[in-house]
């Protein structure tokens, strides 16, 4: 009875053993099939054109084809959900983008925590702009900050949703201005811009790429930019912080696989990532699209994601959205 039961655990042991040779094995030789990459945003935006473009560079690296898949839908949700619920053999990955994958479950139940992902890389890092038309009234951001201090709630403000990175930062805006304006929400940029343009709302909180061209074009003047410094594609434009206000807010736009994916793979798709952003061929590309690179390890970018989650659940607890 005794030599059974040794035979039986050392077999048990065995099989464990193979079994982590096998996941050691399929971790290194990944990928062996083609990859799927899923971006919860609709073709066209800004998610989908660096999603594009990067891995049309990296599945020459990977030597496997790379399948972008759009899952738009309830600000990000559809998209997020499936990749939290997506098998994690390293296969599929998605566009965790912040704030929006840290707002959602704070607001709502949803069917994936922050626990649900296991972060990879941050790829772009696009700070918040308020713009109005260049007919405005307000010509700097200090008269528009003056003005709605004298006059509460008469400004409308346009942001693409609410818990987006443009929902947000206006409340951030409105916590270290001390003003207080009207959010109305679009279903994206670029029905917002839209609105603006039309003389509909009074200004907009959006993307610095995405202000760009209409800037350029003289269709849009920027106020002030959120990030710790000037942004070198609107060099004219200051930020908050040069005019004494703390208001730093943009969109991270990453990837993250499930949460179960091996480290081994986690760490290898980092590096393919991080040398395709390194190919000055790219460099290029993404410079002529407006894209601004910002990359971040699995390391990084895990701390990162996490510190929105934390400082959003304190924010939501005094202004929920």
């Amino acid at each position: 009875m005794k030599k059974r039961r040794f035979w039986t655990l050392l077999s048990a042991v065995a099989i464990l053993a193979m079994v982590g040779v096998c996941g050691v094995a399929s971790a290194a030789e990944w990928p062996t099939k083609p990859i799927t990459i899923i971006v919860p945003h609709a073709a066209g935006g800004g998610t989908d054109l660096i999603a594009r473009l990067v891995f049309s560079y990296a599945e020459k690296i990977l030597g496997q084809k790379v399948i972008i898949v759009n899952k738009p839908g309830a600000a990000t949700e559809i998209g997020l959900t499936e990749l939290a619920l997506s098998k994690p053999d390293g296969y599929t990955w998605g566009f965790a983008n912040s704030p929006q994958t840290q707002s959602l479950p704070i607001a709502r139940k949803t069917k994936f925590t922050m626990e649900s992902f296991e972060p990879c890389c941050n790829i772009v890092y696009d700070p918040g702009i308020i713009v109005v038309r260049t007919d405005s009234q307000f010509k700097s951001m200090e008269e528009f900050i003056g003005y709605a201090k004298e006059n509460p709630g008469v400004i409308t403000i346009g942001n693409t949703g609410r818990g987006s990175d443009d929902d947000i930062a206006v409340r951030l805006m409105e916590r270290e201005t001390g003003v207080k304006v009207t959010q109305v929400p679009f279903d994206g940029a670029a029905p917002l811009t839209t609105a603006l343009l039309g003389g509909h709302i009074a200004a907009g909180a959006i993307n610095v790429t995405e202000a760009v061209p209409y800037v350029n074009a003289q269709k849009m003047r920027a106020l002030a930019v959120m990030d710790e410094e000037r942004s070198h594609l609107l060099p004219d434009v200051p930020t908050f912080k040069e005019l004494g206000y703390n208001v730093v807010s943009g969109s991270a736009r990453g990837i993250s696989a499930p949460a179960g994916t091996p480290k081994e793979i986690i760490d290898k798709m980092a590096t393919v990532v991080k040398q395709v952003l390194d190919d000055p061929d790219f460099q290029k590309k993404a410079e002529e699209a407006s894209q601004l690179i910002k990359y971040m390890g699995p390391t990084e970018y895990k701390e990162f994601m996490m510190q929105i989650y934390n400082d959003l659940e304190e924010m939501y607890k005094q202004s929920p959205w």
